[in-house]
């Protein structure tokens, strides 16, 4: 066969259907998954107008009433006056994410991915194509982020506002107790580790300081594997007739109520019974993404398991875009320019996610063009 091809013509040619590799590219949310659900009481706020939210916190405890002597003008001191109202207040200024594409009117003269070379598309309809592709790749950015910054509360009890900063003024902290991050005595892979006992501590410390109890354990890839193949914890799994440890898929179900994290992308692996008796479903979470230095990571960090109630108030707050209030001039010239409503985000490709996890009000769109009409630009 000669290198040179033959001529264009209808029969030596065929264009097939364009691969798009981001079409295959997940994009996950199990920590998300944890917050602003309803049926957990937490909340999901949009704010459009106020660049601060606040929120009044009343910490609770559970000591018992006090027994007393009859007949006498006496009482327990060991045991205080019953408070009311006794609250903090916590304001916190909303962070601001923002990712703009530009089209240069040149790229309009050239063939987009996945248009038929031998029938011309008009400029136009090249614009909003790719407007569209730039558009999708900005949501998927930022449910990334949203689950960076999930993960953050989750672990670490703070969130960034500037990634990857060591600045305490660029961090909100949420105040978590110190105690909820622990460090066994005797790290898991080592001889003599007590891996069941470590959980069952943990779940002390849930029970103490969150007043819940915990029903989720995730294992990093690397944590699981030497969870798996832990002797104790094998050997009661061998035991017929105790049914403590279960991996796989038979001989239990796991609860509806635990569906989000598997619809958000984690792998659920099994149920674990503590020698105290404390019931856990356990998952793995593979998924990664790449940082601004082009490392790929882990969103459950190799080392980690998170030991959780999955049923605790998680709320989330969207602030204002950092824009002037929209036209109707505006409206009708971005609808005209890509082809939809700039209030409304169009569906995001291949996104893991059960319901109400990611809504439209999430995301603020826009677009420019500069004075002299050879580019515009679109921002999110």
């Amino acid at each position: 066969m000669a290198i040179t091809p033959n001529a264009v013509d209808q029969y030596s040619r065929f264009m097939t259907e364009m691969f798009d590799e981001k079409s295959i590219i997940g994009v996950t949310t199990v920590w998300q998954s944890f917050f602003g659900n309803p049926a957990h009481g937490s909340k999901t706020h949009f704010n459009e107008n106020s660049l601060v939210v606040e929120i009044d916190i009343v910490r609770g405890n559970e000591r018992t009433a006090a027994l007393i002597h009859r007949d006498k003008n006496s009482r327990d001191l060991t045991n205080p006056n019953t408070d009311g109202q006794n609250y903090s207040t916590f304001s916190r200024v909303y962070p601001l994410g923002e990712e703009k594409s530009s089209i240069n009117a040149s790229q309009l003269l050239s063939r987009v991915a996945g248009e038929n070379p031998y029938q011309q598309m008009d400029r136009l309809t090249r614009m909003r194509l790719l407007a569209s592709d730039y558009h999708m790749e900005h949501y998927r950015r930022y449910v990334r982020l949203f689950e960076i910054l999930a993960g953050q509360s989750l672990f670490a009890g703070k969130m960034d506002a500037i990634l990857g900063t060591s600045d305490a003024n660029l961090q909100y902290d949420f105040r978590r107790n110190a105690a909820n991050l622990i460090t066994p005595a005797t790290a898991w892979n080592a001889a003599g580790a007590d891996i069941l006992g470590d959980i069952d501590g943990g779940c002390d410390v849930l029970r103490e300081n969150g007043h819940v109890r915990a029903n989720v354990l995730f294992l990093a890839g690397n944590v699981c594997q030497v969870f798996l193949n832990d002797t104790t914890i094998s050997s009661f799994a061998d035991i017929r007739g105790y049914d403590l440890v279960r991996v796989g898929d038979s001989g239990f179900t796991f609860p509806a109520n635990l569906k989000p994290l598997e619809d958000g992308g984690a792998t659920a692996i099994g149920r674990l019974t503590t020698p105290q008796g404390r019931r856990l479903y356990l998952f793995t979470y593979d998924d990664v993404y790449t940082n601004a230095a082009g490392t790929t990571v882990n969103y459950l960090p190799d080392g980690y398991a998170l030991l959780a109630y999955f049923g605790a108030r998680c709320d989330r707050y969207f602030g204002p875009p950092e824009l002037l209030p929209i036209s109707a001039q505006k409206a009708a010239w971005y609808q005209d320019r890509f082809g939809f409503n700039m209030m409304a985000m169009p569906s995001i490709p291949n996104v893991k996610a059960a319901g109400g996890v990611i809504n439209p009000a999430m995301f603020y769109n826009d677009g420019y063009e500069i004075t002299d009409g050879k580019k515009i630009t679109i921002r999110t």
